[in-house]
């Protein structure tokens, strides 16, 4: 490698996960969104093309990166890679902080009782966007559909099977998209809960929370869906 790879490698900002050379070719893909050759990769970030290549198939294989035939110049197709939904959450965009002075601004202007409301508003209106995933399934089945969707939301989210067969599932959530902020204003797992009873259609209870030190969040339904 020339020193004038390596100094262009060390001045690259990591990405968190990825190597010196990984982060240099995904943040290079962020700023040509468009996507760019084997070739122009090279070229920009100083390593052989088959150096290249072996990044590429890995952050591909990975889900961060999408390849397609494009008419590249000259007229002759070539293969052209891009940054997928997955590689553009690579990068930080600060959610925590934005979300916390979001939600405390409107605590100091409307109050603890109506954002907790507001609140409990994003979260049933949140559900219904899933209303056709959930349509027609019993309970059960609704429960498992929410696990997934949950997972599209970017929790790490599993259902935890009850050893009685008359007791709905339960629900575990092993990350928080806002435990940052729910640490510092529980009232935000009113939304949580709010979604989760939409979208299941039963009252929903918050047996455990990872913000007050619990392993995990975990949602205990109740057994009959409401009318």
């Amino acid at each position: 490698m020339s020193r004038k790879t390596e100094q262009a490698l060390e001045t690259t900002q990591p990405v968190a996960g990825f190597g010196a050379t990984q982060s240099a070719l995904l943040r290079l893909l962020l700023r040509n969104k468009p996507g760019l050759t084997v070739d122009r990769i090279a070229g920009e970030i100083g390593v052989t093309r088959t150096a290249v290549n072996q990044h590429l198939a890995a952050l591909e294989r990975d889900g961060h990166i999408i390849s397609n035939d494009k008419v590249a110049t000259g007229g002759r197709p070539g293969r052209v890679y891009a940054l997928s939904e997955s590689g553009f959450h690579r990068f930080p965009k600060f959610y925590d902080a934005f979300s916390l002075n979001a939600l405390e601004a409107l605590i100091d202007n409307l109050g603890a009782e109506q954002t907790t409301k507001i609140l409990e508003q994003m979260g049933r209106k949140l559900a219904r966007n899933f209303t056709a995933q959930l349509t027609g399934k019993d309970l059960n089945a609704r429960i498992h559909a929410v696990v997934a969707i949950l997972q599209e939301l970017g929790f790490d989210a599993s259902v935890d099977e009850q050893t009685s067969p008359q007791e709905p599932p339960e629900i575990r959530a092993y990350n928080c998209i806002y435990h940052t902020l729910a640490k510092k204003h529980p009232d935000v797992c009113t939304l949580d809960l709010a979604f989760l009873s939409e979208a299941a259609g039963v009252e929903v209870e918050h047996a455990a929370c990872m913000a007050t030190g619990a392993n995990a969040c975990k949602f205990r339904f109740a057994s009959e869906q409401k009318g």
